[in-house]
């Protein structure tokens, strides 16, 4: 029940999240699937400096827009 409710809060903070565009850091082919990598953020961290990560995540896009951008660009997920 805990990870379900996690699951929908997790949805939820990126459905409601108005900036879903980020840098594609990759490109990857595999198979007949194209994939764009995109890091949403810069990374983050705490006062001590005991936690510095960065939200990144693979997005499968058609041919076209596989195409059309390249690493460093910036892709908004619709």
């Amino acid at each position: 029940m805990k990870k379900l409710f996690l699951s929908f809060l997790i949805i939820f903070f990126f459905a409601c999240k108005k900036d879903n565009c980020g840098e594609i850091i990759d490109k990857v082919v595999e198979g007949d699937t194209n994939i764009l990598v995109i890091r949403f953020d810069e990374g983050g961290g705490t006062g001590q400096g005991d936690f510095n990560g960065e939200l990144v995540a693979d997005i499968e896009v058609s041919n076209e827009i596989f195409s059309n951008f390249s690493e460093g660009e910036i892709y908004c997920v619709e």
